[in-house]
């Protein structure tokens, strides 16, 4: 048995994970969103930059998705990913991704544009927690996987 350990805020559960592509010798620490709504996990805008990923410059993927605000387009890093979860036993489970989606805002208003990248987090969606039993109490989040 594995043991990711998070936070709960009351409105934000939170895991930290290392976002690696090791093909471009990138390895970030990022708090991702717990989101068992949203089918894929993304990376905001503001992470990307911060790893020296251009969103712009990244291919549309082929599904849009659908959230509160109606569907709207990701962009696509098409390499291998892994998200690298430290356990409560101080090792490390490794999740591999192929590909990973970047939420890019393209509001052509620039100040509503740049208030979507301030609110957008990163999301770890299902294609992630299904790994994962999940529960959430009220100060903290367990992660549990039985996988070895």
């Amino acid at each position: 048995m594995r043991k990711v350990l998070g936070i709960n805020d009351g409105r934000k559960p939170r895991v930290p994970a290392f976002f690696c592509i090791k093909s471009l010798d990138i390895m970030k620490l990022v708090w991702f969103l717990l989101d068992t709504g949203s089918i894929f996990s993304i990376l905001n805008e503001s992470e990307a930059l911060l790893m020296g990923i251009e969103p712009t410059t990244l291919p549309y993927a082929k599904v849009e998705s659908i959230g509160f605000g109606g569907t709207f387009k990701h962009r696509m890093i098409n390499r291998s990913v892994e998200l690298i979860f430290k356990t409560s036993e101080n090792d490390f489970y490794k999740i591999p991704q192929s590909g990973f989606r970047v939420c890019s805002p393209e509001d052509k208003d620039p100040e509503k544009r740049k208030r979507m990248v301030e609110l957008t987090p990163c999301v770890v969606g299902m294609d992630v927690l299904s790994k994962f039993e999940i529960h959430i109490y009220k100060k903290k989040i367990e992660l549990i996987s039985f996988e070895p």
